[in-house]
């Protein structure tokens, strides 16, 4: 075959891939089917030509990793799992010529379930020997119109199946149809709110009859010497000017005031005060990013027209800690989007930013001295299986370099991005991830070891190794993300040399712009089973330093702990790094860690799996906690529990807007709605398995809550943005702000209160916030619609969970569009498409249709 004829089958071949069966084998495996059409003139015989695609799930478990491949024999192919979730599809001898127009049928089975679109990856490829990889064309772009739809019970549910006890574990999950949508959108009327700001200030009063107007020429800016950053921040908003000697009745005033109380109380550093009159503004606060929160109030209350209502404002945060967490590694998101970001959270009063910049799938900073880092740790592309230069193309990448694959910040971006979250009071915490998701370093640090040894330096090559190379890597476990060399070494001294180097070259990025002050190390889903076999593991037992094996994390942790002390930093890491034994999930000792603070980010509270007690049991042991909940916090999963929804589906099926807006992080237990079925849980759930769930003693160690997008199904900036937004400003509005319902004992009582919370909040999204985010090219997500048919009346109606959004529909396929303003006199010979727009009119969400059988 010859690079022309490899094009010419890029360009044809025809793939599609179903999702045939969850359900009949449990929860063990489903059944898939990829369907090849020749397309192409030319026959497609066998030769060595292979396919290249990623797959989210274990491609015939019970053969593979472990086996060399998996062979169809009656269609002459065979699957190779290649590493992660990269597979090659080959064929054997036994492979028949593909003629022109002809099929072939693959079906298979994979691991667990697939019920969503997104789960299949685009950008698969062909490659035969010597010549330069191609893309087939019918795979390429992020429609992923080569997925067959999900249009059985079959495949959009998980599983069906029976348990030990004699029960039955079914999903109970289906696509919303456009009446329980309308249904689940309908909110009540949330009346007079007394306030439009998110996140909802303490206490606002607003005299809406009297509004201020502020012209350039007829006010000026004043501020404290200290408060110059946030000076220029409300000048830039305002277009006014602080450099002005003329005389003017009209001022604005930004004011540091040490002695400012609250109720009598100055227990915040962060409380302000905003003061709008007809000739005067003032922001008084105790800190610079008090002035700078009250600043983002002022901005808020402003009007469409420009003006400003009179009003007095008393503000200070619920929490110290209001972040979110960003995942670059799995797909990399450049400078720009973080900058974006980072806008976003400041105009909601967020002030952590968890950086996660590295994991298996890439290493996205660079670290000087370590060139390989980034060389080979952060671009992804076609290589061969020996070839050290770049990681594979993993999460549908593709073979080339050009991708979100590929991608780093250098040190000067990384110190920009601090800058601008310094401007913006957001402190950045960085996360390298270790002693698991380190396959990209492993794989950086194993070709500096190539290297040197080319040049005869043993000393320089082994410096920095993170791996047993006398271990047999084939015999080592895969982790839960399916790599092989996933876990740094703890039995090699140069693990802890190469932590050291990355935690002291971190300090040093900070310095001068804002000191680190945070080391996340991660020391999440760690497979303990790859250091087995490990000669440097085992000798650390033998010795006796390492009681066993199973003890082998805890001494990793303590060690890297006792790094980032010595540095003078505090420690983070997510809740499985500091379980020192999964058996008893007890947490290490708080006394072995030597930093002032360990930060805790509790991720795990699958309710029905007995570990979100863990995030109390930490809090009762010293440790300070940020509720990072999955199951209301984690944005990698999708608005509604339909296929064609974005989003993986792990912590629970669907997290929508309303659901992220209802999570309580003072009453963790009352957030336990349902299972991962969709079953409710009973109000007698937690009390009835107490042994998972401890009382929380030491409340002051729960300082904060923090949204998550994890990026392996995210690979542009409006994906990022749909994920992320609205969901973000839950997280503000639950940070900086307590509801009254959130203590509210009676259950129906506390509905009723949420309710009408979330109708103000919803009607504040839909009226004006989102209107804010488009100002900033937000991509945020758009709910598709809900509808209903009123039978005695003969029309549909249209709702959206946001109310205040534009609704559009078509009664001619898409063709022309009419905005609705009324309830739809029926057509009965006609379906109704209808879509929500965004409120610059730029954007649409996906589009639902009422089918002319439905109203009939």
């Amino acid at each position: 075959m010859d690079q022309a004829t490899l094009d010419e089958f890029g360009e044809t071949l025809g793939i599609s891939y179903k999702v045939i069966d969850n359900l009949s084998d449990g929860k063990k495996t489903y059944t898939a089917q990829i369907v090849l059409t020749n397309n192409c003139d030319k026959e497609l015989k066998y030769e060595d030509w292979a396919i290249y695609f990623c797959h989210l799930r274990m491609i015939e478990p019970d053969h593979l990793p472990h086996s060399t491949w998996y062979d169809i024999k009656d269609a002459g192919v065979k699957f190779t799992h290649v590493n992660g979730c990269l597979f090659k599809l080959s064929p054997t001898e036994k492979f028949k010529t593909i003629k022109k127009g002809d099929t072939v049928k693959l079906q298979f089975k994979a691991q667990h379930f697939s019920v969503a679109r997104s789960d299949i990856m685009p950008n698969w490829y062909l490659l035969f020997p010597t010549l330069r990889p191609v893309l087939i064309k019918c795979t390429i772009g992020e429609d992923l119109a080569f997925v067959e739809p999900f249009d059985t019970e079959e495949a959009w549910k998980r599983f069906d199946y029976e348990l030990q006890d004699g029960s039955t574990r079914y999903d109970h999950y289906n696509p919303y149809n456009l009446l329980e949508r309308f249904d689940r959108n309908k909110c009540v009327d949330p009346g007079p709110t007394g306030t439009t700001v998110l996140p909802r200030p303490l206490k606002m009063s607003v005299n809406e009859e009297s509004r201020v107007q502020i012209l350039p020429e007829k006010w000026i800016l004043c501020a404290d010497e200290e408060l110059d950053n946030e000076r220029q921040i409300l000048a830039n908003a305002l277009r006014i000017t602080s450099i002005n000697n003329r005389k003017t009745e009209h001022k604005i005033h930004l004011k540091l005031d040490p002695q400012l109380k609250i109720n009598g109380e100055d227990c915040c550093s962060e409380l302000y005060t905003v003061s709008v009159a007809t000739d005067s503004i003032r922001v008084s606060a105790r800190s610079p990013p008090g002035v700078f929160y009250g600043i983002q109030t002022l901005l808020s209350v402003r009007r469409r027209d420009g003006t400003f209502p009179e009003c007095e404002i008393e503000d200070r945060p619920r929490y110290g800690y209001r972040g979110m967490h960003l995942d670059v590694s799995r797909n990399f998101h450049s400078k720009a989007q973080v900058m974006k970001l980072l806008d976003a959270m400041a105009k909601y009063k967020l002030n952590k930013f968890h950086f996660h910049l590295t994991d298996d799938e890439g290493w996205r900073l660079e670290i000087p001295d370590l060139e390989e880092l980034t060389q080979v740790g952060a671009r992804r592309g076609h290589v061969n299986q020996t070839d050290m230069n770049s990681l594979l193309p993993l999460l549908g990448s593709g073979p080339g370099f050009d991708t979100s694959g590929t991608g780093h910040y250098t040190v000067e971006e990384y110190r920009e991005i601090l800058l601008y979250a310094k401007q913006r009071h957001i402190e950045v915490i960085p996360e390298i991830d270790m002693p698991g998701h380190s396959h990209a370093a492993i794989k950086s640090m194993k070709a500096r070891h190539k290297l040197f040894m080319a040049q005869n330096d043993k000393g320089k090559a082994e410096e920095y190794l993170l791996s047993d190379l006398d271990q047999d890597i084939k015999s080592v476990s895969h982790s839960v993300q399916m790599f092989l060399e996933n876990a740094m070494n703890p039995g090699l001294e140069s693990t802890y040399t190469f932590v050291k180097k990355v935690v002291m070259e971190l300090k040093k990025m900070h310095e001068g712009i804002s000191p680190l002050r945070v080391f996340h190390f991660g020391g999440d889903e760690v497979p303990y089973e790859a250091w087995e076999g490990s000669p440097a593991c085992a000798s650390l037992v033998d010795s006796g330093e390492v009681k066993s094996m199973e003890k082998l994390m805890e001494h990793f942790v303590t060690r890297v702990a006792d790094i980032v002390a010595e540095c003078g930093l505090d420690v983070g890491a997510w809740q499985d790094g500091i379980i020192s034994d999964e058996s008893d999930r007890q947490p290490i000792k708080r006394g072995k860690f030597k930093s002032q603070d360990v930060l805790v980010y509790a991720w795990q509270n699958v309710w029905e799996m007995g570990l979100a007690g863990c995030a109390y049991r930490l809090a009762n042991n010293g440790y300070k906690v940020v509720m990072s909940q999955g199951t209301h916090l984690y944005f990698d999963h999708p608005y509604e529990p339909d296929p064609e929804e974005r989003g993986l589906y792990w912590a629970c099926r669907h997290l929508d807007t309303r659901k992220a807006f209802s999570y309580m992080p003072d009453n963790l237990y009352a957030n336990a709605d349902v299972r991962l079925t969709g079953e409710p849980i009973d109000k007698d759930y937690i009390k009835r398995h107490k042994e998972d769930h401890d009382d929380l003693k030491k409340p002051e160690n729960i300082i904060g809550i923090q949204g998550q997008l994890w990026t392996e199904l995210v690979r542009t900036w409006d994906q990022m943005d749909s994920m992320i937004f609205p969901r973000l400003l839950c997280v503000a509005e639950r940070a900086w702000h307590k509801a009254e319902w959130e203590a509210e004992s009676d259950a129906d009582r506390q509905q009723e209160g949420q309710d009408l919370d979330w109708a103000r909040f919803a009607h504040i999204l839909g009226s004006k916030e989102l209107a804010r985010l488009d100002s900033m090219g937000v991509a945020y997500h758009l709910p598709p619609l809900g509808a209903r048919y009123l039978v005695e009346a003969c029309n549909v109606e249209l709702n959206t969970a946001y109310p205040g959004l534009p609704i559009v529909y078509s009664l001619d396929g898409g063709q022309t569009w009419t905005e609705y303003t009324e309830k739809i006199d029926l057509v009965l010979d006609r379906d109704i498409h209808m879509v929500t727009r965004s409120l610059d009119g730029k954007r649409s969400s996906r589009s639902v249709v009422m089918n002319k059988s439905q109203i009939v």
